[in-house]
């Protein structure tokens, strides 16, 4: 057991032996086709179970046509499923890792008009994020529901799964009959907490009735919404204790939040790890069953802790496994330093979620794609040179050294990490540089060489003449918005007196600013919102100009629970935000503003404008190598500025294409 004895003990539950304390909680992957599990589903909780997880908890398997019926999403409420079902326990249990799945009835957060049937829930007040108004169910739909559950836990347990997972927390269904929150009901489910207990009483002994003695049944739940008129946690231990005397349940898994409070459920970067293991040791004080936490719990020796302390039974390390599956087994075998550490940035898993895409991760382009992608060895070794150490470039050289390349890697500046080198400079974004310090291990390990300070030139290509040269050079900050690039719509007129700087020499040190600080934030990324926050904390006195109708998030781009983060950071220290505000012009003390709409100007002063632009693809030596150089690729942002994502998948996909 190494450094993590009481990480890698045993744990029994009911009829199961889970082999250690470490666990995958349910989330969602949108790898589901025809709202049944898939292929890809099966490639992708199998590469975790190699990887050393003790047990896995699948995605949430929706009993009701009521529920999101997107095609990805997986409905556990026709016995086609039983066979996909078997397809991924066989998969699963060739190792020792246990398989469960939750069952999910998600109430009001949902839309009529994607199902065309009546949003449902315990009264008619509409879903925080939803907004639509539900219906409130009948005791005859009440009944139908349970019954729902139970056949689906049956097929679960036909399909060869080891337990079930009753979602209970996260504001869906049987949570908002408990919450006063959401109950307002005067009958015998609403009221009183044994009112408003009753139908996750239901629901337990209807499971229990139908997968039998043999099959472990426990519960998701939130200990407590952080919602002023919702469920607390001194409420909730009533209710755990509640659920343990049926007999019937043999854990509870302890999350937090309603979809009022969700990001703090997924928090991103720049917050406290482990921020609510405290409620769930709270929990083991007044049950007898196991006990799992949750959120946030990145590393093995954190999670080691947290074992070792009693402070909980089991340790979800869900966004950490699928950055790095194998980290149980590093763990275990001592090969800690070989970890690489989820940055909780977000984008590859919980943003895509959001995007109703197929999750995947920024540092493992292999997460989502187990079935397709792999990094094989090179049929012969070839000659490799990589310019730029940025995501993309050092991606590149890694995957390149992993098949039997002869790579070295060249870097203009001193260190590695390109852009990600400004971005983390950033309130919140420090953890960015978890990526570069995870490749550069990697580098280091597969003894790949590396050229700081070197400004790599035509010349030099040509002359050392290698078999694949991968352009990995970046993007550049727009400073000067001229309309033939960023476009006439976009473009502004800049006073030679005028102080403008972009946001980007502002994260890198390179500029200052005044005191009284305008950013003209046209770019539907974080940049705009971690430069206010950059300057904010320094004490200026700042105001954003945030065009367009990014009156919250923009879902394709930027994850809610990042952006709420930032929002909450710049409220406390009192950034102004204007939307729907285009500026014409920038002068000396001030700034010419307008309407898009209706066109009526108006001055807005300031000591220096901050331009939060796009960037441009740094692409002057793919183009002066074009039709010169041998196995020419470009990658990343010298192809066009994206995000951290397209970077690291475009590195790994052009040197694993290296014949």
């Amino acid at each position: 057991m190494g450094a993590f004895p009481n990480l890698f003990s045993p744990l029994a539950i009911r009829n199961i032996t889970i082999p250690n304390r470490i666990f995958s909680s349910g989330h969602l992957t949108h790898f589901g086709e025809n709202n049944l599990p898939s292929e890809r589903h099966m490639h992708y909780y199998a590469a975790r179970a190699k990887g050393g997880i003790g047990m896995i908890t699948m995605e949430v398997q929706s009993v009701s046509r009521h529920c999101w019926p997107v095609p990805a999403l997986c409905f556990a409420d026709t016995d086609a499923v039983i066979e996909r079902y078997e397809m991924i326990s066989d998969a699963v249990h060739r190792y020792e890792t246990k398989l469960f799945a939750q069952l999910w009835h998600n109430g009001h957060h949902t839309h009529s008009k994607i199902s065309f049937l009546p949003v449902q829930s315990a009264s008619t007040v509409p879903s925080p994020a939803i907004g639509e108004v539900p219906k409130e169910l009948e005791e005859e739909e009440i009944e139908e529901i349970v019954g729902q559950y139970a056949q689906a836990a049956l097929r679960l347990k036909k399909g060869g799964f080891d337990g079930v997972e009753i979602h209970a927390g996260h504001g869906y269904l049987p949570q908002q009959f408990l919450s006063p929150y959401s109950n307002r009901r005067t009958d015998r489910y609403g009221g009183s907490l044994e009112n408003r207990m009753r139908f996750s009483l239901e629901i337990i002994d209807a499971v229990r009735c139908a997968v039998g003695e043999d099959f472990v049944v426990g519960l998701r739940t939130s200990a407590d919404e952080i919602v002023e008129s919702g469920l607390h946690l001194p409420e909730m231990l009533e209710v755990y204790q509640g659920w343990e005397e049926t007999g019937q349940v043999d854990f509870l898994n302890i999350t937090v939040s309603t979809y009022k409070t969700a990001a703090v459920a997924i928090p991103p970067m720049g917050t406290p790890p482990r921020p609510f293991v405290w409620m769930a040791s709270e929990v083991k004080q007044v049950v007898d069953i196991p006990v799992f936490t949750a959120i946030k719990i990145s590393d093995p020796q954190t999670a080691e802790e947290i074992i070792a302390n009693d402070e909980a039974d089991m340790v979800a390390m869900t966004r950490a496994t699928i950055c790095d599956p194998e980290l149980p087994n590093k763990a275990r075998e001592g090969r800690e330093d070989e970890i690489r550490l989820c940055m909780n940035c977000n984008e590859g898993c919980w943003g895509r979620c959001e995007e109703l895409e197929p999750i995947t991760c920024v540092q493992n382009p292999e997460a989502g794609r187990e079935g397709v992608l792999k990094i094989r060895p090179a049929a012969s070794r070839k000659r490799v040179m990589v310019v730029g150490g940025g995501l993309a470039g050092m991606s590149a050289a890694r995957v390149a050294a992993a098949r039997g390349h002869d790579v070295i890697l060249y870097e203009k500046g001193t260190e590695l990490g390109g852009q990600i080198l400004v971005a983390s400079k950033a309130p919140l974004r420090g953890d960015l540089m978890e990526s570069v310090r995870n490749l550069e291990k990697e580098l280091a390990r597969l003894s790949v060489p590396i050229e700081l300070g070197t400004e790599v030139t035509e010349k030099m290509v040509l002359d050392r003449n290698p078999d694949h040269v991968i352009v990995a050079t970046g993007a550049l900050p727009i400073t000067e918005p001229t309309a033939d690039i960023v476009g006439p719509d976009m473009a502004m007129e800049i006073h030679p007196d005028a102080h403008v700087v972009s946001a980007w020499h502002v994260l890198s040190g390179e500029e200052e600013t005044g005191d009284r600080v305008l950013i003209y934030d046209v770019q539907p990324h974080i940049q705009g919102f971690a430069t206010a926050d950059f300057l904010s904390a320094q004490g200026k006195e700042v105001e954003m100009l945030v065009m367009g109708m990014r009156m919250l998030w923009s879902a394709f781009d930027v994850d809610g629970p990042t952006l709420m983060t930032h929002f909450m950071s710049l409220f406390m220290k009192n950034v102004k935000m204007t939307y729907m505000t285009a500026l014409k012009s920038a002068q000396p003390g001030h700034c010419v503003g307008y309407n898009p709409a209706t066109f009526v100007e108006q001055e807005i002063p300031c000591d220096t404008l901050v331009l939060s632009y796009w960037r441009r693809a740094n692409a002057s030596l793919y183009k002066a190598l074009k039709g010169k150089a041998r196995g020419l690729k470009r990658i990343g942002d010298a192809v066009t500025p994206r995000y951290m994502l397209q970077a690291v998948y475009e590195g790994y996909m052009a040197a694993n294409a290296i014949d």
